[in-house]
């Protein structure tokens, strides 16, 4: 629990009391601005929070009721859905996003494409590692990046030993979902009739 400042002084950075009196003027007009302006900012991200909840309710409410009026029961979480207005020019998207992380097997996984690479580089050509290698290189933080690495199920690779589609399936296998997210996007058709989203990020306007 924090001590309540004295009335007349203000703490500084430091943690120290400092008397109002000896503070600059141009200071005291900075700070009451910052105050208020932060206390501004945290009621308006208040409400888009609760606008954001309300709006996704509302868009819940109705896929629901269109799942009664068609006698379908919805079961788990609701997936990706775009409402448009009569004439098409506004729309609303709601969109699920999971964050997903590869388990321990990967690491069976890269053994066997790190054989398949012996092999198939044997003669000399390096391209393929090069690429395999990129899709393994990991970010600042030491992580890899699991889309990357599902990007290699998508090649067309034909390896008669079997051990890359081996590490696919394991690959396809080590996935978890860690959670999910779900977004609430808004849109207003151009003149050209293009889809233009409505931001909601202040720094954007």
């Amino acid at each position: 629990m924090t001590n309540p400042i004295p009335e007349g002084y203000k703490q500084d950075g430091k943690g120290n009391l400092v008397a109002i009196a000896n503070i600059k003027q141009n200071d005291l007009i900075k700070d009451e601005f910052v105050q208020k302006a932060v206390a501004l900012a945290e009621k308006q991200q208040a409400e888009l929070a609760a606008f954001k909840q309300a709006q996704m309710q509302e868009v819940d409410d109705f896929i629901e009721l269109l799942a009664q009026e068609h006698e379908v029961e919805l079961g788990g979480k609701k997936g990706n859905v775009t409402l448009r207005s009569f004439d098409n020019k506004l729309s609303v998207k709601v969109q699920t996003q999971e964050r997903i992380e590869l388990g321990p097997e990967l690491t069976l996984a890269k053994q066997l494409i790190d054989e398949c690479l012996e092999e198939w580089t044997a003669d000399g050509n390096q391209n393929i590692r090069a690429i395999v290698s990129k899709v393994f290189s990991t970010d600042k933080q030491g992580s890899l990046n699991p889309q990357r690495i599902l990007s290699l199920r998508k090649l067309e690779i034909a390896d008669e030993s079997g051990k890359w589609q081996k590490a696919m399936n394991i690959i396809a296998e080590s996935v978890g979902v860690v959670d999910s997210s779900r977004f609430i996007r808004f849109y207003k058709q151009d003149a050209n009739g293009h889809d233009v989203a409505i931001s909601l990020d202040i720094a954007k306007l």
